[in-house]
């Protein structure tokens, strides 16, 4: 997700450009604005992403969709009149390349890493797998008993099961 500011980069503050974005990478669909600013450009982005995930109940790999929003400013590193490399105040900034371009992507990265659920769930009733055998309950039905023990029983029960086992 590459954009050639150059031009925009000769303009006064304030200028600004809009895109739409193509389905690509994980990138669902979405708009970025670019805005000049004194130091660079400040990228507004409204994206509708594919996060890819592992089911936290039944360990099913699955993918949703989700929403994430960013302002992001990218520092110049060359003037683009002069070719003068500029001085980084910030070295954890994000930055337009020598080439003046923006590319995107790793904010798309991270703000994806944020927006990502913290225990995803490949649908609502997932009943996970069984504790005892590893079956997918989702996929088939097990025979153990996961009948919850009260642990000051616990002696007493496994005493009953080798008795009768």
């Amino acid at each position: 997700m590459f954009f050639n500011v150059s031009q925009l980069l000769r303009e006064e503050v304030g200028a600004s450009r809009r895109y739409e974005l193509e389905p690509e990478d994980h990138v669902h669909h979405g708009s970025v604005e670019l805005i000049r600013t004194p130091g660079g450009v400040l990228v507004r982005c409204k994206a509708r992403i594919e996060v890819d995930a592992d089911c936290s109940r039944c360990l099913a790999p699955f993918c949703y969709l989700a929403d994430i929003d960013f302002e992001e400013v990218y520092v110049q590193q060359v003037d683009p009149a002069t070719g003068r490399k500029l001085p980084l105040e910030d070295a954890d900034a994000f930055l337009i390349g020598a080439d003046h371009t923006i590319d995107i992507s790793d904010a798309v990265r991270q703000y994806s890493e944020m927006a990502a659920e913290m225990q995803p769930l490949c649908r609502p009733d997932c009943p996970g797998i069984c504790p005892v055998c590893g079956t997918d309950l989702g996929i088939a039905t097990c025979q153990c008993d996961r009948t919850p023990i009260d642990p000051r029983w616990e002696a007493l029960v496994a005493l009953k099961r080798k008795t009768n086992g």
